[in-house]
């Protein structure tokens, strides 16, 4: 399992996104507003990050981890182990949809199939994904989990990026 920080990836594409959207030419340092930085993170001039913070990742990071579901709650204040008997890994995340001022609009999850043959991408919400820290663990390695259950992923809608049919 690959490992995982939520907030890194929320903040690295939403700075990335911002950044790529801005039309307004950059003003000087001195001119710079300060920023405030998160704790933990150091922060240049108001403009570019230096570190990472205890609860960030990357969102290389993300794809190409396990994805598991369940119809029961999923306690993410306490570390499991292992995956419990009530979770169905029903894929992994191939992708993540961006909008232009750089938020997350959805994971992109590859579910059905079998070694990639007969696989689907379906899209879900960042909020329903659930964090789960494996014990024992190094302090950013986490189980991801989806509430629901592997036949309704499976029967979700495909996503189909714009432009392909």
């Amino acid at each position: 399992m690959k490992s995982l920080t939520l907030t890194s990836t929320i903040a690295l594409l939403t700075i990335g996104g911002a950044a790529l959207a801005q039309d307004t030419p950059a003003t000087a340092p001195a001119e710079r507003p300060s920023a405030t930085a998160p704790a933990g993170a150091e922060v240049v001039d108001g403009a570019y990050y230096t570190t990472s913070e205890k609860n960030d990742f990357l969102a290389s990071q993300l794809i190409g981890s396990r994805i598991y579901a369940t119809t029961a709650e999923v306690d993410t204040s306490k570390e499991v182990d292992k995956v419990t008997k009530d979770w169905s890994d029903v894929g992994e995340v191939n992708n993540i949809l961006l909008n232009r001022d750089g938020s997350v609009k959805a994971v992109i999850l590859g579910v059905g199939g079998f070694l990639g043959i007969g696989e689907k991408d379906v899209a879900v919400r960042m909020s329903e994904l659930r964090f789960v820290k494996k014990a024992g663990a190094k302090a950013d390695d986490y189980f991801i989990v989806v509430r629901g259950d592997k036949n309704t992923l499976t029967k979700a809608p495909a996503y189909k990026p714009m432009g392909q049919s």
